[in-house]
């Protein structure tokens, strides 16, 4: 399926949508779509537009539209992640968009390997966005998810309030974490706000931080897992 994105919102059946300059040229020239085949085109706010393609110009496609579905916003979804190295943040935007985290926060911590220097944030921050976006066109994940830059855990913290509704969860490698099976209901349709530390986890201090904020501690199925693996596992877990 071909699937483009579109910023602006509420198109009108039979009207026709044109493509931006990157959108337009990724259609016809990398994907080599033609006049009228089909075409979904996503807004990022939860609708999906269905046509066929009208005019196969590499600089400004048309799409004309011909079908509207909107999608009701979902429960919130938030991944707090210890930055890994490399680019395994850019990995777990890609699994994180498809499995329907809603907002993904990166976390500078006592361990993190990795720190960016403000020049280098805005060209990162861009990527992972990039990222994203085309992690949401791969799936058709009608939402893009607000992908955040670098905060330390602290200050993320003292962002919540501590007696609002939802599940906090930390994905612990402590013993006194328990099996997710062991949760029970906790207002899950409030939202679920998962945090997974870096290379080498969260240091006690962080762990002692995060349960003053409200994070249960849970254990994840399997050994020690990488922290790609470990924010997969727990986003699944936490799937409707």
């Amino acid at each position: 399926m071909l699937r483009v994105f579109h910023s602006s919102p509420n198109p009108e059946i039979g009207s026709e949508i044109v493509l931006d300059a990157t959108e337009s040229a990724h259609l016809v020239r990398v994907r080599r779509a033609r006049v009228g085949e089909p075409v979904v085109v996503l807004d990022g706010c939860g609708g999906i537009a269905e046509g066929s393609l009208a005019f196969d110009d590499a600089k400004a496609a048309r799409v004309k539209i011909a079908k509207l579905t909107r999608h009701p916003a979902p429960t919130p979804r938030v991944l707090a992640v210890g930055l890994p190295k490399g680019d395994g943040f850019g990995e777990i935007i890609r699994q994180a968009t498809e499995l329907g985290v809603t907002v993904l926060q990166p976390l500078q911590t006592e361990r993190t390997e990795v720190w960016l220097e403000p020049d280098r944030m805005a060209k990162k921050l861009e990527r992972w966005r990039a990222a994203a976006l085309e992690a949401c066109k791969q799936s058709g994940n009608p939402w893009l998810p607000q992908v955040h830059g670098p905060v330390e855990l602290g200050p993320w913290l003292k962002n919540f309030p501590q007696n609002s509704d939802g599940r906090r969860l930390v994905a612990a490698l402590t013993q006194d974490a328990i099996a997710f099976s062991q949760l029970g209901a906790q207002n899950p349709k409030h939202g679920t706000i998962v945090a997974v530390g870096p290379e080498g986890d969260f240091t006690p201090e962080e762990y002692a931080l995060l349960e003053k904020s409200g994070f249960v501690a849970v254990r994840l199925p399997g050994h020690i897992l990488r922290v790609e693996t470990a924010c997969a596992a727990a986003l699944a877990l936490i799937a409707d």
